[in-house]
């Protein structure tokens, strides 16, 4: 069985999550022939709306990305998990909180371990997977901007619309949740993304020994570009630039091969004209030692442009298969025979 490992956050990592739970085994059944055990890493920063008043109320790590994560991997023909993502529209001192932040803060409290409160929380969703925190330590992110300017707090690092310098965490680099790293060392492959690059892939690596962990693994390293830009975060970045950026935290010669959608990217309605898609450059990232693999990833539905799930979790898994075969052939557009 193949061991996946997801790192990031955000509405990014669930949709990766989403796709590979197809693959996975049930927990309450046998394994399909093609089953794969997945674990994530989450980063948990988020200091914005329903999660980031649970965590300052209750001094406990953000936890929408973890609930975001465990919703992902739970059956399709499950209803609770549609519950577990409910917003209250009203109503004082509920309006804007999930159900599922109170009851992942909730289990928190009764049992005094965010560990246990995720663990519980994966049970009563059936989900087909391994969640964990990057860190327990309560943490704030904060950025450096190319102005000289600096700001603290994911909401606002994001919506900032600026150029970033630079990304830490305070307090800096927190002890990692117990099984971090041994997840990490034991993966079979570990993908990065897809996600805002500053405000959730790179988060969940700024966690003490994880980056080491993720070099030292013998892991296939995947990093899932985004479809589109962000506005100053990443504004007018190709592909090479955003695996430029997470090269400058990971190494040079850790990620092994970059993801890109080859689908045109339609015009976002109502979106800011910053918005844009991102320009492919694969002769670039192969120039910068890492594999370029181009594929038709977009969702063709709903109205948010995003990767595909199933069509993203089969990619990696062909790609899983693909590498280690003798007579593979690769050019400078990625995987071709």
């Amino acid at each position: 069985m193949r061991k996946i490992l997801g790192m990031g956050g955000g509405t990014g990592l669930p949709v990766l999550l989403a796709g590979l739970k197809e693959f996975a085994q049930d927990p309450d059944g046998p394994s399909p022939p093609t089953g794969v055990s997945i674990s994530a890493i989450v980063s948990t920063s988020d200091d914005g709306g329903s999660s980031g008043r649970l965590s300052r109320t209750f001094g406990i790590p953000a936890v929408g990305d973890l609930r975001n994560c465990l919703a992902a991997l739970a059956p399709n023909s499950f209803e609770l998990p549609e519950l577990f993502q409910h917003r209250f529209s009203a109503g004082a001192g509920l309006q804007g909180h999930s159900l599922g932040n109170l009851i992942v803060t909730a289990l928190c409290e009764k049992y005094g371990s965010l560990g246990l409160a995720i663990q519980t929380a994966a049970r009563l969703l059936r989900s087909h997977g391994c969640i964990l925190p990057a860190t327990e330590v309560q943490t704030t992110l904060c950025a450096e901007f190319e102005d000289g300017s600096v700001m603290r707090g994911e909401s606002q690092v994001a919506s900032a619309g600026k150029r970033i310098r630079s990304v830490w965490l305070e307090p800096e680099y927190p002890p990692p949740f117990p099984g971090v790293l041994e997840v990490i060392a034991n993966a079979d492959v570990i993908v990065l993304g897809p996600g805002s690059l500053y405000t959730s892939i790179i988060p969940s690596l700024l966690v003490e020994d994880v980056i080491q962990a993720i070099r030292c693994s013998p892991a296939l390293k995947i990093f899932i570009c985004n479809l589109t830009t962000q506005p100053g975060e990443t504004e007018a970045f190709t592909a090479s630039d955003h695996l430029r950026v997470l090269q400058s935290h990971i190494g040079q010669r850790v990620i092994d091969i970059c993801v890109m959608s080859s689908d045109p990217v339609p015009q976002i309605a109502g979106s800011e004209t910053r918005v844009k898609p991102v320009r492919n450059d694969p002769q670039e990232i192969a120039r910068m030692g890492v594999v370029p693999i181009q594929a038709g990833l977009l969702a063709r539905e709903g109205p948010w442009v995003r990767h595909d799930p199933k069509k993203l979790a089969h990619l990696i898994l062909s790609i899983a298969d693909a590498l280690p075969r003798p007579g593979a052939v690769y050019d400078e557009g990625g995987l071709v025979a």
